[in-house]
C-alpha cells in the first residue's frame, strides 16, 4: 500500500447525535504508520520521519502481521499531552539528541484507525468496522506497551465528553461517524473536532523585525489562512517563541517585494515573506475585526503544507 495522506476532520462545536462516536483530541503529529518488516512512519506531508521516534519504530515493528495504522505522536507529561516536549522531538536531526530523547523524553503512539491488514485495503470499510478489526488484531499486542496504545472512544454524548475532557486538561474532542469511510487526504463533515480555546495553524507571511535582545531576528510574525486560494491576513503573533525557535524562523525567511496577503496590514517596517512556513498559534477568541485576542506561539508545524493552513478552522 503506497503512502497515502491521513483524513482530515472539520471544526465544530460540542453536540451529541446517535450513530457517532468521541475521542480524546491528541495534541501530536498526525502520523500514519506502516508496520511491516521495515516500520515506516509519515507525517501529514508524508515525509519520514521515523528516524526521529526509534522508540516508535522498535514497539511498532513487534507486532504480528503487516498494518498501515493512523494516529498520533504526542509525548505525555503527568498523562497529558505536552505540545512543548513534543516540539522538542519533532525538529531533532541530530543522531546523538535523537538517542538521548528516545529515552529521556519517550514519545507514544495513539492509534485510532486501521487502514490495511496482511496488505488488504480496508479504507471502503465503515469506521465501526474498522475500529473492530484494529482492537481484534492489536489490542493484545499492545496491552503491555509503554509507547504504542490504542484510543478509547464514547458513543453518542459528546457534549459530556467533552466537558470531561477539559476537566483531565485534554484540548477537546473528535467526533466521528460510525458509517464513514476512510478518505485520504479529505477533510471530510464526517469527522468533526471540537475544542476549547482557539489553536490555529496559520501561514507566515511577512514579519516585524526585532529590538534590543531580539534585532537579530524579529519582533512579531504576520500570520494569515487560505480562503479561496487568497492567503488572508488574521493576526501577528510575537510572544511565546523560545530562542532557539528565533534563529531557526529568522533562517528560513525568504524576503519578497509584495505582501502575499490579499488584505496586507497597514503596519510601518513590515518585511514580506514567501509564504511557506506554518506555525501553530493558541489564542482566547477571535476579536470583533477577525484577529485574534492574546494570540500566543506554540511552535512550528513542518507537517503542514501551508494550503491546509485554511480560514475554516476558525468557525
Amino acid at each position: 500500500m503506497n503512502p497515502i495522506k491521513p483524513m482530515l476532520a472539520v471544526s465544530g462545536q460540542p453536540f451529541s447525535r446517535e450513530g457517532w462516536i468521541f475521542e480524546p483530541k491528541i495534541d501530536g503529529t498526525r502520523c500514519i504508520a506502516s508496520a511491516k518488516k521495515r516500520v515506516l512512519l509519515s507525517n501529514r506531508r508524508l515525509a519520514d520521519i521515523t528516524y526521529r521516534y526509534p522508540e516508535l519504530a522498535s514497539a511498532l515493528g513487534s507486532l504480528q502481521g503487516e498494518c498501515v495504522l493512523d494516529g498520533e505522536i504526542t509525548v505525555f507529561k503527568k498523562g497529558i499531552p505536552n505540545f512543548r516536549s513534543l516540539a522538542e522531538r519533532d525538529h531533532q536531526n541530530d543522531p546523538i539528541r535523537i538517542d538521548y530523547l528516545s529515552r529521556a523524553m519517550p514519545a507514544s503512539y495513539v492509534i485510532f484507525d486501521i487502514l490495511s491488514l496482511d496488505k488488504e485495503s480496508l479504507i471502503h470499510l465503515p469506521l465501526k468496522e474498522r475500529k473492530r478489526i484494529l482492537f481484534r488484531e492489536l489490542e493484545a499486542d499492545l496491552k503491555d506497551s509503554e509507547t504504542v496504545t490504542l484510543i478509547d472512544s464514547f458513543p453518542e454524548k459528546g457534549e459530556d465528553y467533552f466537558q470531561a475532557a477539559l476537566k483531565m486538561g485534554i484540548e477537546g474532542v473528535v467526533g466521528k461517524r460510525l458509517e464513514s469511510l476512510y478518505l485520504p487526504g479529505i477533510r471530510s463533515q464526517d469527522w468533526v473536532k471540537i475544542k476549547k480555546s482557539l489553536k490555529l495553524d496559520l501561514v507566515v507571511g511577512g514579519y516585524i523585525p526585532g529590538k534590543g535582545d531580539r534585532t537579530p531576528y524579529f519582533g512579531g510574525l504576520l500570520l494569515g489562512a487560505y480562503s479561496q486560494g487568497e492567503l488572508v491576513y488574521i493576526s501577528r503573533v510575537g510572544s511565546g517563541v523560545r530562542d532557539e525557535e528565533l534563529q531557526e524562523i529568522t533562517g528560513r525567511f525568504a524576503p519578497r517585494e509584495k505582501p502575499p496577503f490579499s488584505n496586507p496590514p497597514a503596519t510601518a517596517g513590515v518585511v514580506w515573506i514567501e509564504p511557506k512556513m506554518v506555525v501553530q498559534v493558541t489564542a482566547l477568541e477571535r476579536t470583533h475585526d477577525g484577529g485574534l485576542r492574546a494570540p500566543v506561539f506554540l511552535r512550528m508545524r513542518d507537517d503542514k503544507e501551508p494550503e491546509e493552513g485554511t480560514l475554516d478552522q476558525l468557525g
